[in-house]
């Protein structure tokens, strides 16, 4: 009788296996979308567990988290009228101007190669330069027009917009209650091992991305100040630019600083000495001040990882593998570190 009820189970688990399989082959797309949905509110509600915990000491749950909605929608609401519309602008006059930008910059090769050959110095610069140039045009004039629609297509699309908040709302509100159901599914005798583990993953990787995103925030509007200060054309862009960059440990912001420096070389010359100025006092800022308070010690992590990390990440993903490479390494090292405790553990 055993026997026939393990086989009863084994068919209708491989009945819903190949249903589920086959649902996830021919509707992929569809499903593709809901689990990015599904990610993006995740995330969001991720980040915004630290505001919530802090505003629950004073408040009820359901109402903190109604204020902290009502504070960030005022705070998009702000951005969406001051920054986004410039910022679209600056994006579109940018993407008109980048075949000029190009045309200068070959130019400047060509001169480079007149001078090196004048030298005596046999090292071709402007051939390779040149079709270099000729490739970042081709992916600039791919990425800079229809920005908005790109980014909606990112969010999954008119439901996306609407749908991720609702979904971040609700997760960051019943989070105990996911907790509790997910820990129900960890099998008892791993249950306090993987518990373990992902509290110190969570512990690791929200001070790593709180500390980062408000470091990209701080860094990203003093440069801007300081592009606005100087009138460097292309100020807003270039400024959120180097906040983004600044995200990435180390190489971050030097290859922020690149877009600016070239505007100002090629449109600006006047200001090339003002602009390296201004990207030096910004990073002398956040080397003495800004990191040391939000930051801190938090990585945890020898120089050498994570420069080879940035290093791979770049190689396989790009910019979006330097990224993240630091914080997949964060997680890895954890993983690694519990396992092996578990395993001197177990062994005599």
């Amino acid at each position: 009788m055993k026997s026939y009820k393990k086989l009863i189970y084994a068919g209708l688990f491989s009945f819903f296996l190949f249903i589920f399989i086959y649902i996830s082959f021919a509707y992929w797309e569809k499903l593709f979308s809901v689990l990015r949905i599904m990610l993006y509110a995740s995330v969001i509600s991720y980040v915004l567990v630290p505001a919530a915990e802090w505003l629950e000491r004073y408040m009820p749950g359901t109402a903190a988290i109604l204020l902290l909605f009502a504070a960030l929608s005022v705070i998009i609401a702000v951005i969406c009228i001051l920054i986004v519309p410039p910022f679209i602008n600056q994006v579109a006059s940018l993407s008109a101007y980048i075949p000029e930008l190009v045309s200068e910059l070959k130019a400047f090769s060509r001169d480079i190669q007149s001078w090196l050959e004048k030298a005596g110095i046999n090292f071709v610069v402007q051939q390779s330069f040149e079709k270099g140039m000729d490739i970042l045009q081709k992916r600039l004039l791919k990425i800079t027009p229809g920005i908005v629609e790109r980014i909606m297509d990112g969010a999954a699309g008119i439901p996306g917009f609407f749908l991720i908040p609702v979904l971040s709302f609700y997760f960051l509100r019943d989070r105990k209650y996911f907790k509790k159901n997910i820990i129900r599914l960890i099998p008892f005798h791993h249950r306090k091992s993987i518990i373990r583990t992902f509290s110190e993953i969570h512990r690791i990787l929200n001070r790593f991305i709180r500390s980062q995103l408000i470091t990209a925030l701080v860094i990203g509007i003093f440069t801007t100040i300081g592009f606005l200060a100087i009138k460097l054309p292309y100020a807003l862009v270039l400024g959120i630019i180097l906040g983004v960059f600044e995200i990435i440990p180390y190489f971050g912001p030097w290859l922020g600083a690149i877009p600016a420096v070239i505007i100002a070389i090629i449109n600006a010359p006047t200001k090339i000495i003002w602009t390296i100025i201004v990207v030096i006092i910004v990073q002398q800022l956040e080397g003495s001040f800004i990191t040391p308070k939000i930051m801190g010690d938090h990585v945890g992590l020898h120089p050498v990882y994570i420069i080879i990390s940035l290093w791979l990440g770049g190689i396989f993903f790009g910019i979006l593998g330097m990224l993240f490479a630091v914080p997949v390494v964060l997680v890895i090292r954890v993983i690694v570190k519990n396992i092996y405790i578990n395993i001197a553990s177990i062994s005599p």
